[in-house]
């Protein structure tokens, strides 16, 4: 009789999937990663989070913008379990 995989089939835990961009990507060596979250997250504890993972982003921190799922993200923003977060320092143009 036929094994019903449904039961094999293990959930993972909630996470925000992390992109770096640019200079992030440079710095972090990394073109993306992600974080474990079981609640929603505010920008400044998302950036305790990423300071704690990867400190070499704290000297461009304060120029960095973060997107959420496609959108910059804006003041008092939430990101929820299962969001994609850009990590986007300045870009110049000409």
């Amino acid at each position: 009789m036929p094994q019903d995989r449904s039961q094999q089939i293990t959930k993972s835990p909630p996470a925000l999937r992390i992109l770096f961009f640019s200079t992030s990507r440079v710095l972090t060596g990394k073109a993306e990663t992600s974080i474990s979250c079981t609640g929603p997250l505010d920008e400044s504890g998302l950036w305790k989070i990423l300071l704690a993972t990867h400190p070499q982003l704290a000297g461009i921190r304060e120029q960095i913008r973060l997107a959420r799922n496609g959108e910059f993200s804006k003041i008092g923003e939430r990101f929820e379990p299962g969001d994609e977060v850009a990590v986007i320092p300045p870009v110049s143009g000409g």
